[in-house]
């Protein structure tokens, strides 16, 4: 019963919180929503900063382990980036509301969003293995040597921010939610393209 309660209280926590954020969401409407009194909210969670670091934890638990994974894949640099992008259009896909949760809450409360990521002890290192053999490559003469970080900039830009700017999309092109679903299917080959391009040694 407890671990139902508790569960029920963080998932309206993070509909408000993704929704509204941490600064304009009450623990009064939780405690509504969720169908218990405030004073049970409180001796779950004692208060509604603790309430919303477990939202943050739990979110990034969602997705930081399959971002780990795709980072830490087999394979040649352009192959593991392939996983990569491919993992990342299939994870926000899934879950939709967390890119402009993150980017609001960045905005907002970055010492403690960043304090939790630095908290999930794989990710970092996945990403310094990944960078790594884009490097190595590069020195092998492999893949063309362009800057590590901006090219990584460029893939989180090519799959993160449509689905960021998916009102704006759907407003301008007159696209539905099933047709931009085919969209971001569409849109691997074509960021792969991208990648491969500007890595190509000529």
């Amino acid at each position: 019963m407890q671990k139902d309660t508790e569960k029920i209280i963080l998932d309206t926590a993070h509909k408000h919180f993704v929704h509204k954020g941490f600064v304009a969401t009450r623990t009064q409407e939780i405690a509504d929503d969720a169908g218990i009194n405030k004073a049970m909210l409180h001796y779950y969670f004692r208060t509604k900063e603790k309430l919303y670091q477990e939202v943050i934890r739990r979110t990034l638990n969602k997705v930081i382990p399959r971002f780990v994974d795709a980072l830490s894949g087999e394979g040649s640099f352009l192959e593991r980036a392939e996983y990569l992008v491919d993992t990342y259009i299939e994870v926000i896909s899934e879950n939709p509301e967390i890119p402009l949760f993150i980017i609001s809450e960045l905005s907002q409360n970055s010492a403690l969003f960043i304090g939790e990521i630095k908290r999930q002890p794989s990710y970092f290192p996945a990403i310094k293995s990944f960078m790594s053999q884009m490097e190595t490559e590069m020195k092998e003469g492999k893949i063309r040597e362009v800057p590590s970080v901006q090219l990584m900039l460029n893939i989180l830009g090519m799959t993160i921010f449509p689905f960021i700017a998916k009102p704006m999309i759907s407003t301008i092109f007159g696209v539905s939610d099933k047709q931009f679903a085919i969209l971001m299917k569409e849109r691997k080959p074509i960021i792969m393209e991208c990648i491969k391009s500007a890595l190509e040694v000529k």
